[in-house]
Formats: C-alpha cells, structure tokens, sequence
C-alpha cells in the first residue's frame, strides 16, 4: 500500500520527473539529445562518421558544448549559429570546406576549434564572436585571416599555424588580451609592426615562414617568455629585443644570422638560446656567452 501511494506521487510530481530527466544533461546521440531538448547542455557526436549535421540542432535551446570533430562533415549547417547559448564548438579533424557566414551570432562562443580541415577562408563575420578565448585554425589551407580578427578583445589563444599565410592583418595588434599566437608553418614574409601591441604575449611561434626580417616593435612584447624564429631567412634580430626583460628561451636555428643583438645582456631571465645552423663567427659566439653567463647556450 505504502509503495502504491509513493508511486502516485512520483507520477504526479512533474518538476521532480523533470529532474530526473534533466539528471545527466549529456548526450551522444542526437536521437537522444531531441527527446528532451531544454535538458541537454553538452552533445558529444565525436567519431560517429557523420557526413552531415542535421539543421534540427538548433532546437536545443540549452546547449552549450557541441562536439562533431573526427567525422566527414563538408559543412556546418546555418541554423548552427541560432544557438545563443553555445560555448564551446570542437570541429575539428573533418573536411570541412567553410564555415557558416552567420558565425558572428555566436556571442557566448568561447572556444572554437576547426583545425585540421580543409578552410581556405574565414568568414569576416567572426568578429562578433566576442566572447571568443581560444581560436584554433590550424592545419587548414588560409592563405589570410580577416581584419575583423582584430575585434576579438578577449582572445587569449591563437593557433593559426600549418596553412598558406601570406600575411597578417594589421588588427593583429588589436589583440590585447593574446598570450599565445602559433603562427608557425606558413609562408609569412612579413608581420604588421602592432605586433608589439601585445603586451601580454608570452608564447610567440613564427618558425617555417620567409621572414627575413622582424619589426623594431617586438620589443614592445613585455611578457614574452618564448620566441621561436627557426627556419626563416633572418640575417639579424632587432636590438629591441633587449626589452623583453621577461624572456626566457629563444630558438632561431636554421637563419643566417652571424652575431645576436649585443642588447640580450640585459635579459636577466634568459636561460636558453638555441641557434643552430646559422652563420655566427667564433667570436660572435664569445661575445653572446660573455654577456650571458648565466645563459645555455646552443650554436651547433
């Protein structure tokens, strides 16, 4: 009797057989995520070989993780970017050949990761992605990224190496909140002078383009801690490299350079320069581990 009656109430009490519904607020299927739409907050569809994402998506007004990377997808659907509440969207490791031009609706988007794909554009429309953090890009066939980039304020990662870059734009040094930029791998002949804007970078890696030389403003750089040059067309690094009294590792083998700035002696935090296969006279290299003493260095 007791039982019965404790059923009846479960049966009756709707907010609490909506807790129970709502109790894992995940998903792995979208068949499942559709049949209690305002529960889900995450949809995991990873590496279930999906050739397409189906526009009925949009219908969970909730969801705020949406993971379909390692699948075949060719294209995001548009009804994607209705999602207001979307946080985090992992794409990655697809053939995706574009991104939805609405992408800017995406104000909550804090993560984006689309490397590993087939982009050869980003829509200019990801400047109103202002929420945005971390932006990984890798991996694809760009060949430029947009000016709006430059409207991204809260954007602490960037990872746009492995592509077909020509140049960057001059927004770049908008950027104020970056901290890491990998912009290795590509085919970079120059970088805008705002790049020293960046006071809060601490990783910069620039290896594997046709720099051949970096802009005086670097120095403006006052939190770097990593720089990596290798595999560049460099013949000497600016004296204003002094000023980045924070740095600690510099790598810029395979150049041509023959002697580093005289001005690394005021980088007391420096422990490590690699230099490989470069072009340093023997006494160019006296002179660099003179100044830093405290500093291990690597020439060959």
């Amino acid at each position: 009797m007791l039982l019965s009656v404790a059923l009846q109430a479960l049966q009756g009490n709707t907010c609490f057989a909506q807790a129970r519904i709502c109790a894992t607020p995940a998903a792995f299927t979208l068949a499942d995520a559709m049949s209690r739409p305002t529960c889900i907050r995450e949809l995991n569809l990873r590496g279930q070989g999906l050739e397409q994402l189906p526009p009925s998506v949009a219908q969970l007004p909730r969801l705020r993780q949406l993971y379909v990377h390692e699948n075949h997808l060719r294209h995001l659907p548009e009804e994607v970017t209705r999602l207001d509440s979307l946080r985090v969207l992992f794409a990655n490791k697809n053939g995706l050949l574009d991104l939805p031009p609405t992408l800017g609706n995406l104000h909550r988007l804090q993560q984006l990761q689309v490397d590993q794909n087939l982009l050869a554009e980003l829509p200019p429309s990801i400047g109103g992605v202002d929420s945005l953090r971390f932006l990984l890009v890798g991996h694809n066939n760009l060949a430029s990224l947009p000016e709006e980039l430059g409207k991204l304020g809260q954007l602490e990662h960037l990872d746009g190496s492995y592509n077909q870059l020509l140049y960057l734009p001059a927004s770049l040094g908008q950027l104020h909140a970056l901290r890491y930029m990998y912009l290795n791998d590509n085919k970079l002949q120059r970088v805008p002078d705002g790049l020293g804007k960046l006071a809060r970078l601490q990783e910069l890696n620039l290896s594997n383009n046709q720099l051949e030389a970096l802009p005086t403003s670097l120095g403006g750089c006052q939190e770097l801690r990593v720089l990596i040059l290798s595999g560049n067309q460099l013949r000497a690094l600016p004296k204003s490299l002094g000023q980045l009294r924070n740095l600690e590792m510099l790598i810029a083998n395979d150049n041509q350079l023959t002697e580093l700035p005289r001005t690394l002696g005021r980088l007391k935090h420096l422990k490590t320069v690699i230099v490989m296969r470069n072009a340093f006279t023997p006494e160019a290299r006296r002179r660099a581990e003179a100044a830093l003493p405290g500093t291990k260095f690597y020439f060959q």
